[in-house]
């Protein structure tokens, strides 16, 4: 099990900017792929993405099947594009509940599959052809911010109110993937999830960045399984 660094959550010491220099690399390897983004793939239809700058989980996820329920019950079809991490099917790939294991296409397109068609590839641009052939309104992209191949017309920030952007150093030096100034000017929203005392770290970003503060936290969905007395075995 790789756990994160606990510096990257401390003010910065001698190990981050010993490792800063690193961090700096990656920031610019980070950048220098955004220039790519004139030769991005645009679809017919709208395409939200739903990301992060954070390295790591921040509740992408639950944040896409928010928004797939909601747009759904607005009577839109969406489909979701997802790369897929850690399955192993190389072609774009619609993934079928019933068929599928997490081992093939990956936990995450399994939980959204539940809510939308979801489609997964290793290079998102060949995968937003098969999402485009679903006749989607809507493609929701799970991840894939810093990835320039597909032209997004909305661009969502999601963080951990409690970590925050942790010392503001891009990986290995800190949590992000790209510097933190460049990546919100980049995003048209930026979603912090956590409780209010947690959200008082975000008032520094100020007016220039839209913000959308949700207090709360995110929580399991009741499915109808009889849980109640039931014998189970539960590992993460």
């Amino acid at each position: 099990m790789i756990r994160t660094p606990q510096f990257w959550h401390q003010p910065p010491g001698v190990l981050a900017y010993g490792l800063w220099p690193l961090g700096w690399l990656y920031g610019a390897a980070t950048a220098w792929r955004q220039s790519q983004a004139s030769q991005a793939h645009h679809a017919r239809c709208p395409v939200i993405c739903v990301g992060n700058i954070n390295a790591g989980g921040t509740g992408k996820t639950p944040v896409v099947i928010a928004l797939a329920e909601h747009l759904t019950a607005r009577g839109r079809k969406v489909v979701a594009l997802s790369r897929g991490y850690g399955g192993t099917v190389a072609a774009p790939t619609l993934v079928i509940p019933k068929t599928h294991g997490a081992g093939e296409v990956g936990d995450e397109p399994l939980l959204i599959a539940a809510f939308c068609p979801v489609v997964v590839a290793r290079k998102r641009a060949e995968g937003l052809a098969l999402a485009l052939a679903q006749n989607p309104d809507v493609i929701l992209m799970d991840d894939g911010f810093q990835d320039p191949s597909v032209h997004k017309d909305f661009s969502i920030v999601v963080v951990n109110a409690a970590l925050g952007f942790g010392n503001g150093f891009c990986v290995p030096a800190g949590p992000l993937r790209e510097p933190l100034a460049q990546g919100l000017a980049r995003a048209d929203l930026c979603l912090s999830i956590g409780e209010a005392a947690a959200q008082r770290r975000f008032e520094a970003l100020g007016p220039d960045h839209a913000h959308l503060r949700v207090e709360g936290q995110i929580k399991p969905l009741l499915t109808g399984m009889p849980w109640q007395g039931l014998p189970v075995f539960a590992f993460a």
